[in-house]
């Protein structure tokens, strides 16, 4: 599968790499002052295909090929003295709390705010869904427009940013409460998105993607940012 970034989550104290996409469906956590893996879990059915940390580190979710988000609590007391820990002990420090159902094809992107007390999850099938947090209660079903969910953001701010992407790349703003404020189709293949404040910050490819025939032409395609007030 294509490596992303949306595979990889960093502690906020910079010294353990939370890490999916692995051939035997784990989520593997690595030591950076070891330099080795010192966990390996096995809960979903397929391979991960995006994971997240929240804000404040206490909470992990993951999405997989299996069509299911997991939301993962974290003992953060243990989980600061991880290095110290056994490959036996450290499992215990990831424990799979929530399993989130509802899409059909695989999960491509997870968001999460313990602050909202939201999970946001976007599908090949081209539905965004939102789940509580504390419960994993179903909240609604976001549709832009049929086409494959490719990213996705969640500010604090109250917005949630979709992109689609399949002959043609789209971008979607809406508020938690399901309501669409802004629609944009784009003439550029983006790689990555963020939103910050009231900015969308876009990194794309410096070619139209009408004229992208395959993603080998891409390695050599120079790249640009661009930042785009949330509402204009």
């Amino acid at each position: 599968m294509e490596i992303t970034s949306r595979l990889f989550a960093v502690s906020h104290d910079a010294k353990f790499i939370f890490s999916g996409g692995h051939w035997d469906w784990s989520l593997r956590v690595y030591s950076l002052l070891k330099s080795k893996m010192i966990s390996s879990i096995i809960h979903h059915t397929d391979i991960i295909t995006c994971l997240t940390l929240d804000s404040t580190g206490y909470i992990l979710v993951t999405g997989s090929r299996d069509t299911t988000c997991v939301i993962w609590n974290l003992s953060f007391d243990d989980y600061r003295n991880l290095s110290n820990t056994n490959e036996q002990e450290s499992n215990a420090l990831l424990s799979p709390a929530l399993t989130l159902y509802g899409h059909t094809a695989e999960i491509t992107s997870v968001c999460v705010s313990i602050e909202l007390d939201l999970v946001v999850s976007g599908s090949l099938d081209g539905t965004c869904n939102i789940h509580t947090v504390e419960h994993g209660i179903y909240v609604r079903t976001l549709r832009p427009m049929g086409d494959p969910i490719i990213n996705l953001q969640l500010s604090n701010e109250r917005h949630i940013l979709i992109q689609t992407e399949k002959d043609e790349t789209h971008l979607f703003l809406y508020s938690i409460n399901g309501g669409l404020i802004r629609t944009r189709k784009l003439e550029y293949q983006v790689v990555d998105l963020i939103l910050c404040d009231q900015h969308i910050v876009l990194a794309v490819n410096h070619i139209p993607s009408n004229k992208i025939i395959n993603k080998e032409s891409t390695n050599n395609v120079a790249a640009r940012i661009i930042i785009k007030d949330m509402f204009e």
